[in-house]
């Protein structure tokens, strides 16, 4: 499929709500290959940005490494060759 949002780079980031499992999200991240970073941040709960301890320094170094090109403050989790593992272990 060529469609011109499949061309922008993007980064995917997830809270980690404990009672959800990521089936359409990472449905979305092996389906787009734009997606070049992907940051799951455990223990956040279901708002990146909730102001709880260090959840929004978190959220905002991820998405201002992203946008400066840099590295990312944390590991790229999942990658699209760990998906089956992340779900299976309900990350």
């Amino acid at each position: 499929m060529d469609h011109p949002l499949l061309r922008v780079t993007a980064s995917w980031s997830a809270a980690a709500p404990s009672s959800q499992v990521r089936q359409w999200e990472t449905t979305i991240l092996a389906n787009n290959p734009a997606i070049q970073r992907t940051q799951y941040m455990p223990g956040v709960g279901h708002h990146m940005w909730n102001g709880l301890d260090d959840n929004n320094d978190r959220a905002a170094a991820v998405i201002t490494s992203f946008l400066q090109d840099k590295p990312a403050s944390m590991p790229n989790c999942p990658t699209r060759d760990e998906i089956p593992t992340f779900l299976r272990d309900h990350k």
